[in-house]
């Protein structure tokens, strides 16, 4: 740098102007290299997997799959930059109420892409908590199994897309370890009317 300003302090008109041009340039690039740095993608949950839960986004009307009746209504969002998918789900029937309470079953689950698999704990206001985990598979858009048994028994939720942007959630349970599942429930989502559906098609459903 010393040396430059001897040659330009030498020659003024020489290197006037080549120095000029030099600072302009060196002004010119520094704020576009700090606007490349901030553009920098700062969501960490951006990849693929983590989508895996978008078709359910939304705000649901849950029907009963054996017989067509309205038993519930459910919210799922995702939150901390798209990290987590947060499900909160209210009944309107006594379906899946516990015997001898007073108030209908409501509860919410939270469910996160750990980068290998998903997880998901469910917790509500009569039967308690779980833990599940799983991913997609061929057969569905996504099945979760219990990761520690819950009084006893292993419990299954598959969740399929089907025409209509129609969300099926099936529910199966088995003795801890015995691999013999018994479907206990068949729930449908329909979109609430003007509700929109998440922006790309990649919850919980009631545990009892």
């Amino acid at each position: 740098m010393r040396s430059l300003r001897k040659a330009i302090s030498a020659r003024p008109y020489s290197y006037g102007f080549a120095a000029l041009a030099i600072a302009l340039l060196l002004g010119f690039l520094a704020p576009h290299r700090a606007g490349a740095a901030e553009a920098a993608p700062t969501k960490p949950c951006d990849a693929v997997p983590y989508h895996q839960f978008d078709f359910w986004l939304g705000d649901w009307r849950v029907y009963d799959g054996t017989n067509g009746q309205l038993v519930a209504k459910d919210h799922i969002e995702t939150q901390f930059q798209g990290c987590v998918v947060q499900q909160t789900l209210t009944f309107v029937t006594d379906m899946y109420r516990k015997p001898g309470v007073a108030y209908r079953l409501a509860g919410a689950s939270t469910s996160r892409f750990d980068g290998q698999q998903w997880l998901q704990l469910w917790v509500d206001n009569q039967w308690g908590a779980i833990i599940m985990k799983g991913a997609p598979t061929k057969d569905a858009d996504m099945v979760l199994d219990t990761a520690i048994p819950s009084r006893g028994r292993d419990v299954r939720l598959i969740w399929k897309r089907e025409p209509g942007g129609v969300v099926r959630i099936l529910q199966y349970v088995a003795d801890t370890g015995s691999g013999k599942w018994e479907q206990y429930g068949d729930l449908i989502y329909r979109r609430e009317a003007g509700g929109a559906a998440s922006p790309q098609a990649s919850s919980g459903a009631a545990t009892p």
